[in-house]
């Protein structure tokens, strides 16, 4: 969409476009953009919270006056709740503070924790819920043992054939990740995509480890694996939370 707004406003046509990874609107410099901290494919953030839609969609018209392009903004909101039902609550308690250089019984704490949301996440699979946390073919241990093995040394091999390492860390990020989502959304009440980045990222081991793996790709030499791991592990609405190391 961005490389599209130059080809519009060429023929006199003003153009505002909503990023949902802010690097691309970054490079690709379209006359004005409002960046938005939601979800891909939620790029006026999560289903029925039409008010807040409405301010979103207000702000980014908004832009259509400014004329002292390119344009870059940050949509400045989040939804004030976690959910659209007060009675969610997470499938686990709050993570114990442990650090990941403690490897050991932080290996143990976090496979604890990923065997302790399993009745959840079977739970939302048995009621019809979506699987989820299928693409990389591995199990959920073997998930933890790649990214931490990853975060202490990012030159690893693939152990997919025919995939980068950083696109193979991707696929194991996505599956356990999903595993937590899929438990969260077991519960009792409703919770917005938002709620639960906010749970996994911030309440649990697994999202310890996923900015942990985050921050150790962009202290990478590789461009490449750099940008991937810009928007691939974390989404923008937590990348203030993502260590300096």
């Amino acid at each position: 969409m961005c490389g599209l707004a130059h080809y519009l406003e060429r023929e006199g046509l003003p153009t505002v476009a909503i990023a949902l990874i802010p690097r691309h609107a970054e490079l690709m410099r379209p006359p004005r953009v409002l960046s938005v901290p939601f979800e891909l494919g939620r790029p006026f953030g999560a289903p029925e919270m039409p008010k807040f839609q409405r301010a979103v969609m207000d702000h980014a018209l908004g832009l259509l006056e400014r004329t002292d392009g390119p344009v870059l903004e940050t949509f400045p909101r989040r939804p004030n709740e976690h959910g659209a039902s007060a009675v969610w609550s997470p499938p686990i308690e709050k993570a114990s503070d442990i650090a990941i250089g403690e490897e050991s019984a932080f290996v143990s704490a976090l496979k604890a924790e990923i065997a302790a949301i399993q009745p959840a996440c079977e739970s939302w699979v048995a009621g019809g819920g979506r699987r989820l946390d299928r693409i990389s073919g591995r199990t959920s241990p073997e998930i933890v043992d790649l990214m931490l093995a990853l975060a202490q040394d990012p030159s690893i091999e693939s152990p997919m054939e025919g995939f980068p390492i950083e696109l193979a860390a991707k696929f194991a990020a996505d599956d356990l990740k999903h595993a937590y989502y899929q438990a969260g959304l077991s519960q009792p009440g409703a919770v917005t995509d938002v709620g639960l980045d906010d749970w996994f990222y911030n309440d649990t081991l697994a999202g310890k480890l996923m900015f942990a793996l985050c921050a150790t790709l962009l202290k990478s030499e590789d461009e490449k694996v750099r940008g991937f791991a810009s928007h691939a592990f974390v989404p923008s609405h937590q990348r203030e939370n993502v260590p300096e190391i």
